[in-house]
């Protein structure tokens, strides 16, 4: 089979994404304030019901009808509200998720690779499906609904499509503990966000940027920062990206250079920027006289007028 998404060694650069809150319009308008397209967009899936979750179409077509050569990359919870990894394990949820699958495959014509974020952030605990912090105990029936789901969506007709992104959170528990296993995962993922203290909300760390993004690259919070989760990619012999990551106020353009280094010096698959204030109020395309530096900073360094990335079958 003939991939979309070309080796690392055959990429200039990694694939550009944006996550822009299941709006085409959204992505459109941060493409025309970069002034290049985008490879990805990371959509989500509902999971709120089970009815809202088993059909994509609205999310393929309705929103991203019009996307292009644009791939999409989809957030797709094991579980949902109410829904238990106790039940998920023993096939409660098989037709849902079979349902999804083939949905997705149905809206994704083509022979190109769709990457799958399974229960997404899962060692955090402010998902429904997470199972950091107070809720460790569910690792295990993590691990065996992960398979499961595994099995479904590599399944269907067309399954073979599906690449699996293990994508953890930094400010989380470990999650090396909760890997499904080499055979159930293609892509080790990161989500990371500057979070500095005058942020408010949310917001707790350092106001230096230089040491917000050093204190990552080195380890310095914990042995699954960025670093530690890029050479634990490396140790199953996957590809590493960065599936989600923003950065927050008018100071934060030594922090989006070293993204852009980290990026080139370890040749990381792809990133996509959280261009959005849901969430996390990281929206950049809007703030360009509130945030002059940081916006450069990101333009200088994201912002070349490269074309999306073709299959190589259309090369």
């Amino acid at each position: 089979m003939t991939l979309a998404f070309l080796p690392k060694a055959q990429a200039d650069e990694p694939l550009l994404g944006v996550y822009g809150e299941n709006s085409m319009e959204r992505v459109l308008a941060f493409e025309k304030w970069l002034g290049r397209p985008v490879d990805v967009i990371l959509c989500t899936i509902d999971f709120h019901q089970w009815e809202n979750y088993r059909y994509s179409d609205w999310l393929s077509n309705t929103v991203y009808g019009a996307r292009g050569k644009r791939r999409l990359v989809y957030d797709v919870p094991i579980i949902i509200n109410g829904a238990s990894y106790a039940e998920a394990k023993t096939g409660a949820y098989d037709e849902h998720w079979k349902c999804l699958a083939e949905t997705i495959v149905a809206n994704n014509p083509g022979d190109y690779e769709i990457v799958i974020r399974p229960s997404h952030e899962m060692n955090g605990e402010w998902f429904a499906w997470g199972v950091g912090g107070s809720r460790e105990a569910m690792i295990p029936d993590f691990i065996a609904s992960w398979q499961r789901f595994h099995g479904v969506f590599r399944g269907v007709q067309g399954g073979s499509r599906f690449r699996m992104s293990f994508s953890v959170s930094e400010g989380a528990s470990d999650p090396r503990p909760m890997w499904p296993g080499d055979a159930y995962v293609d892509l080790v993922g990161y989500d990371l966000y500057w979070k500095p203290k005058s942020m408010g909300g949310e917001g707790w760390e350092t106001e230096d940027p230089v040491e917000a993004w050093k204190l990552r690259a080195t380890n310095g919070y914990n042995e699954w920062c960025v670093s530690g989760m890029l050479a634990f990619a490396k140790a199953k012999g996957k590809p590493f990206q960065i599936d989600e990551w923003g950065v927050w106020g008018p100071n934060a353009a030594p922090f989006v250079e070293g993204m852009a280094a980290f990026l080139k010096e370890h040749g990381v698959r792809s990133h996509t920027y959280w261009n959005s204030n849901s969430g996390y109020p990281g929206e950049l395309d809007s703030r360009g006289n509130e945030w002059p530096k940081t916006v450069d900073a990101f333009k200088s360094a994201f912002g070349k007028a490269t074309p999306v990335k073709k299959p190589a079958a259309e090369q």
